[in-house]
């Protein structure tokens, strides 16, 4: 019990550190740009999106730093880190895949600039915490680096410079999103603005808007050239260095680029499995729901049928009387209004109780559909499981197979490994800074668009007077 306790201090904590780190981000922009006015409704639905991540992030954090604390051996310890660091790869990625999608939407107008704003504040939140995760993976890293064999410091150091990039990656990407998330700001009263100043002043700030971004579009142009130079030079080296060792490098590069797949595979089935898990908790919510809600018809039906025993049985003693001889005709006028009164009041009970076994059957045909979805879905998890497992297996089989790839290069040319490498990283980052390039010019291309917009109303609303 003290150490469930000394786990949920522990998670709690985290989740506060967390959210002291995050939180600041949207009053700094709220200090450059007036508030956007989002409806109560959104703006609650977001806020509890974020509470909700940021203590799942806690405990992502706590299960990272308990597992990599228990492993005893440097070589067991570093594979976990690795394993840790190739998840905040797919997640950057991830996250920039639903800044593509978020800025389709804008510019095709299916997302409103609300929802996009909050979605928006939410994936800088999110790249606030991978930012933390990924500088705890690098105190890890070095905390472990002292201990190392000579054979697995090259590995660290690879992992230090991947590190390294993603840190890159995850600053150039906060700086982008927090661009995105003023966005959303300039739009909110766009299309309704008839007031000449407003007007203006929305024009100005898309100006300003646009410069910031066509300056860091030129800024990452540079970046991109720069990159790409670099590249190129070490090709150059390589060649020079080693001709011979081409053969193994090619080979080093296939065999990356087929982990660097599986990677993708097991990462996105953990994302399916995860979203099939939570569809199945959601389909046993409402399955217990409906469960509860048919007790409740029995109940009531059962109900329904002890009041109907006893009108009938009522109905049947005054039918004995009016079958009496030598009743008074007034005690027999008021017996026959009661069995009027009576027959009115158990039709009602049938007909309700009709109405609830109505209820009822609709409830049974929709608890079916569900045991029937939620054997599915159990199904298809299982399966998602199954195969999960397969590509781990598969993924460590050629973990072995690269080490090996890699010790035979070594052998030949430690130097040219290395160049290798530092090559493969750098054409991550180009890939990561042209997809950024992409990004920004949609935004420019969003931006202009609005100006135009709003300039055309500027010349409709702020004619002067002749």
């Amino acid at each position: 019990m003290k150490a469930v306790r000394e786990i949920l201090f522990r998670i709690s904590a985290l989740s506060i550190i967390v959210t002291l780190l995050v939180s600041p981000m949207s009053s700094v922009i709220a200090e450059e740009e007036p508030p956007i006015k989002i409806p109560l409704g959104l703006e609650m639905s977001a806020s509890l999106k974020e509470i909700i991540m940021q203590h799942k992030e806690a405990i992502h954090l706590y299960i990272m730093e308990a597992r990599t604390r228990n492993m005893i051996a440097s070589q067991e310890r570093l594979r976990l880190i690795d394993e840790y660091h190739q998840q905040l790869r797919q997640r950057i990625q991830l996250m920039n895949q639903e800044r593509d999608n978020l800025l389709e939407k804008l510019q095709n107008g299916t997302i409103s600039p609300q929802e996009f704003s909050l979605e928006i504040r939410r994936l800088m939140a999110e790249s606030r915490i991978l930012a933390i995760f990924s500088e705890k993976l690098g105190h890890k890293i070095s905390d472990i680096g002292k201990n190392l064999s000579q054979d697995l410091t090259h590995v660290a150091d690879e992992i230090v410079e991947a590190n390294m990039l993603f840190s890159d990656q995850l600053k150039e990407m906060h700086q982008q999103i927090r661009e995105e998330l003023i966005m959303g700001m300039y739009t909110h009263d766009i299309w309704n603005v008839t007031n000449c100043t407003k007007l203006q002043s929305i024009s100005s700030a898309l100006n300003k808007a646009l410069s910031r971004l066509e300056e860091a579009r030129n800024k990452l142009m540079e970046k991109i050239e720069n990159l790409r130079n670099n590249i190129s030079a070490i090709d150059e080296s390589i060649q020079q260095s080693s001709p011979n060792s081409s053969d193994c490098l090619e080979l080093l590069s296939n065999l990356t680029a087929r982990l660097d797949g599986l990677q993708k595979e097991i990462f996105y089935l953990n994302k399916t499995k995860s979203e099939s898990m939570k569809k199945l908790s959601r389909l046993r919510e409402d399955l217990n729901q409906f469960t509860g809600r048919l007790e409740e018809l029995e109940k009531r039906i059962n109900e329904l049928e002890s009041q109907y025993r006893a009108l009938n049985s009522e109905k049947r003693e005054l039918e004995n009387k009016l079958n009496l001889k030598g009743e008074e005709s007034k005690e027999r006028e008021r017996v026959r209004e009661r069995l009027q009164e009576l027959l009115r009041e158990m039709n009602k009970l049938n007909t309700t109780r009709r109405q609830c076994n109505e209820i009822m059957n609709e409830i049974r045909n929709m608890i079916e559909k569900h045991l029937k979805v939620i054997e599915e879905l159990r199904n298809a998890t299982q399966r998602f499981q199954e195969e999960i497992r397969k590509k781990i297996r598969e993924r460590e089989e050629l973990l072995k197979i690269v080490e090996e790839v890699r010790e035979k290069c070594d052998a030949e040319n430690r130097t040219v490994v290395k160049m290798y490498i530092k090559k493969s990283l750098l054409e991550r980052m180009l890939k990561f800074l042209e997809s950024e390039l992409k990004k920004i010019e949609l935004k420019i291309k969003i931006l202009s668009n609005w100006l135009r917009e709003v300039d055309e109303k500027i010349a409709e609303f702020c004619q002067q007077p002749t």
